[in-house]
């Protein structure tokens, strides 16, 4: 019995894809696949889940693995269990070669059996173990994710940091930061912290970046740390438009006590942006946010803020981002990562 609700259920599932495959709108239809996937993939880092899904799906039928994987993960999911669809996406990512795709089909989350889960394994260690070999930073990174609470999981964390991976080193940064690694001597900590977070930052890596330009204004210098922040404002980092938005209107100074800069107008311009910018289907923070600052301005200023926000908008697109996109990485181009992170090795 419990054999047939599941065969009905993966094939209500899989009717519901080659449905849902039919059904594209008629603007994707006009779109290439690369096309396609720019556009869902904004969407979905825009919380549209539903408006993203057929973009998303057309680039999936034509080649792009990532583009499953986002459908899989779109909005909330269950930590412990994945639901049928949510697994559908991920094996049809994982068999296209996305590699965090095959780590969930590996994960105690999946549906797959243990022989199956095996089967995974090996194709993953026999992609990523290579790498590792030639100093891929991300390789390391990935493989870290299959050793979650365990000395194995530090150990690789702290390899991916020192041969570049800029999210690594932040998260040794952190960690370091916090306590851990009892082998520094008394004064060395601090230096090491301040090298990890600059390398993540150099990197790319979006929330090194934002971290870079807070304390940098926290401690005084306010034209160089909001030339750091408006290098991700121009990118449209919806990360940095919340939290650059919530110190300068001034609606966080009650817990945000080091913060002293402050310009009402610009940051609900920021907030502004953000809430017409994302979903509140799935999460409404961001209007509850924008909200609050508009509450604080004069008539005046509320013009003001909606004669930027349009011209923001205009120019920019936003959405949730991190600068690093490790969700696009398949069996096919991991070793690109050699090439875009190796050079930002810590001796």
């Amino acid at each position: 019995m419990i054999k047939t609700v599941q065969a009905l259920l993966t094939y209500a599932i899989v009717l519901s894809l080659l449905t849902l495959s039919v059904m594209q709108p008629a603007a994707a239809e006009t779109l290439t696949a690369a096309q396609a996937y720019e556009k869902g993939k904004t969407l979905h880092f825009q919380d549209k889940f539903e408006e993203a899904e057929p973009y998303l799906l057309y680039a999936g039928e034509g080649g792009y693995a990532a583009a499953y994987y986002l459908i899989a993960n779109a909005g909330h999911f269950n930590r412990f269990a994945m639901s049928e669809r949510e697994y559908q996406y991920i094996k049809l990512a994982a068999e296209k070669g996305h590699l965090l795709a095959q780590i969930g089909m590996i994960s105690t989350r999946s549906h797959a059996l243990e022989q199956e889960k095996q089967q995974w394994r090996t194709k993953f260690f026999d992609v990523v173990n290579p790498e590792i070999n030639k100093g891929n930073p991300l390789a390391y990174e990935l493989k870290s994710r299959l050793y979650v609470l365990t000395e194995d999981y530090f150990d690789l964390l702290s390899d991916s940091a020192y041969a570049g991976y800029p999210s690594a080193q932040w998260e040794m940064a952190r960690r370091f930061r916090m306590g851990d690694g009892w082998f520094f001597l008394p004064g060395s900590r601090e230096k090491e912290v301040a090298k990890l977070f600059e390398a993540a930052a150099r990197g790319g890596y979006h929330e090194a970046i934002m971290y870079k330009g807070f304390t940098t204004i926290s401690g005084g210098d306010i034209d160089t740390g909001m030339a750091v922040l408006t290098s991700l404002v121009d990118k449209g980092d919806a990360q940095v438009l919340s939290g650059l938005g919530i110190r300068l209107s001034g609606i966080g100074k009650e817990y945000i006590k080091s913060w002293t800069y402050f310009d009402k107008v610009k940051g609900a311009v920021l907030l502004k942006s953000l809430a017409l910018s994302t979903s509140p289907k799935f999460d409404d923070a961001y209007q509850n946010f924008s909200d609050r600052a508009w509450a604080t301005l004069t008539d005046e200023e509320k013009a003001q803020v909606d004669k930027l926000t349009e011209e923001y908008l205009n120019n920019h697109t936003v959405y949730k981002q991190d600068g690093l996109d490790e969700y696009e990485y398949t069996v096919d181009n991991l070793h690109t990562a050699l090439e875009r992170w190796g050079g930002n090795a810590i001796e």
